[in-house]
């Protein structure tokens, strides 16, 4: 069964930004899209008319070029000379590629912050944790994964790399989009408010083996159940 929304049912969620002072346009547009396209709002496979987007944004065509070739860059569009462009399809094997990286960084991280962590950084994380717990009550899936996201990204801030964020984000696109997908089911977000606590126990009682553990489990789940995924989405995957 195809669960996935029909693409121009999910062009209608692509509502007009309003623009930021101080920031490029470019950016704004960029910004607007990825996370439009990371959390599924625009579908693998939806087609983005650049010209409905400089109206939405009172902007000339020329930023939106530069935008969606910084997000065709990430692998996240696909752009057709003359033909036009559209939200590209998950790529499995990139998303494999980029866990596998992830992965390897977040175990290291785990590693540090068992040596280095103070309370104040257990106090951070556990806000965090607060925070999921809240959207996760909530229902409010988007705002669920990025406290999550937040959640991570506080922990390569204590360990000392926060740069690798970046460098993480601009590539796990593919990746993101599983995630997504996963993270659709309540069950699924409630597994990893448990696994994000079985984490923060192990870095409490500085215990690197039950850390590392627990980031192996935690990330392995949404690629590991991607047939299932993709069966039911089967139109959003190469």
């Amino acid at each position: 069964m195809d669960e996935s929304p029909p693409p121009e049912a999910a062009g209608a969620e692509l509502v007009p930004a309003r623009r930021e002072r101080g920031v490029s346009a470019v950016q704004q547009v960029y910004d607007h899209l990825r996370h439009q396209i990371i959390n599924l709002k625009l579908p693998p496979g939806t087609p983005i008319a650049k010209s409905k987007i400089a109206a939405d944004f009172s902007l000339s065509q020329t930023p939106v070029r530069e935008a969606l070739l910084r997000l065709a860059d990430e692998g996240l569009v696909d752009i057709f000379p003359q033909s036009g462009t559209m939200v590209s399809l998950i790529d499995v094997q990139h998303a494999r590629e980029v866990h596998f990286l992830r992965l390897a960084v977040e175990i290291e991280v785990q590693r540090v912050l068992v040596e280095t962590i103070d309370a104040d950084g257990m106090a951070e994380l556990r806000a965090w944790m607060d925070r999921q717990i809240t959207e996760l009550k909530s229902g409010k899936e988007t705002a669920f994964k990025q406290a999550d996201n937040r959640f991570h990204d506080a922990m390569f801030q204590l360990a000392g790399v926060q740069g690798l964020t970046r460098l993480l984000e601009s590539k796990r696109g593919h990746y993101d989009r599983i995630r997504g997908l996963y993270l659709r089911d309540h069950e699924r977000r409630e597994t990893v408010v448990k696994e994000h606590e079985v984490i923060l126990a192990a870095l409490d009682k500085r215990d690197a083996a039950a850390a590392e553990a627990g980031v192996r489990q935690h990330l392995g789940k949404s690629l590991a159940v991607i047939d299932d995924i993709r069966d039911l989405n089967p139109g959003y995957f190469l």
